[in-house]
């Protein structure tokens, strides 16, 4: 079995750490405090249309993991990253793909936020993921990487499916989760899965009918979670203006 070394939550995180040898930017980017949201929601919301990005309602917290690719629980900084939110309105240069959007908002962080940070590792609860008893039940599909992703997180019921390898699905589990998921299964190849739960509130029982994360992985897909401690990689706040520089 393969020893938990280090939790690497994201490939990405490393070279994004440390440092961009060129800098890709948005053409033009309005930012504004979000107003109250009207409808009650905590989560924001991006739109991207052809040449434009649109950010509603988005936190610091929220830029951060999308701009460098980590997880929520990977970032250690103010409380109010995750408590005020604003409004952008980005305009971005012609050509420009879905997957350059994430060194603009590194830029974007960096220069409108005063943004500087550093990476370290620390030692918090996370979970393992390994073949249950009787061994993995999973349907085996011809493709050679992940596709076809789709997830939903409401607050009576979660949902993953697609076509994903281990790691993959790791990470899917630990967005859901906000704690760091260790693939330890062993388990080569790409996967056709179909995960519905219901998540577990404080103190024990479920929202819904939907069983819990445990037994439906265990009985959909023949894995099991056990919690563990390990290291892991953390970006943390040296600093970060709460007010952006002028439009």
């Amino acid at each position: 079995m393969k020893p938990v070394a280090q939790v690497v939550c994201c490939l990405a995180f490393a070279a994004s750490c440390a440092g961009q040898t060129a800098r890709s930017a948005f053409e033009v980017a309005s930012i504004r405090p979000s107003p109250p949201a009207a409808d009650g929601r905590v989560n924001g919301q991006v739109i991207r249309s052809p040449g434009r990005a649109s950010y509603s309602y988005v936190s610091i917290q929220n830029l951060l993991a999308q701009a460098y690719r980590i997880k929520n629980f990977q970032i250690s900084g103010p409380a109010w990253l995750d408590s005020e939110h604003f409004d952008i309105e980005a305009k971005l240069p012609e050509g420009a793909t879905d997957d350059q959007i994430p060194a603009m908002l590194q830029t974007l962080l960096e220069e409108r936020f005063r943004l500087a940070f550093h990476r370290e590792s620390r030692e918090m609860s996370a979970y393992v993921l390994l073949p249950a008893k009787g061994g993995p039940k999973l349907k085996a599909v011809n493709d050679t990487q992940p596709g076809g992703i789709q997830t939903t997180m409401g607050p009576l019921r979660r949902h993953i499916s697609g076509k994903v390898n281990m790691p993959y699905l790791a990470g899917l589990l630990a967005n859901m989760l906000d704690r760091p998921v260790v693939d330890m299964t062993e388990v080569e190849g790409v996967y056709d899965v179909d995960l519905e739960w219901s998540p577990d509130v404080e103190g024990g029982g479920q929202l819904s009918d939907v069983p819990s994360l445990f037994p439906v992985l265990q009985e959909k897909l023949g894995l099991r979670l056990e919690s563990r401690r390990a290291p892991v990689d953390i970006c943390v706040i040296d600093h970060i203006e709460r007010v952006p520089t002028e439009n």
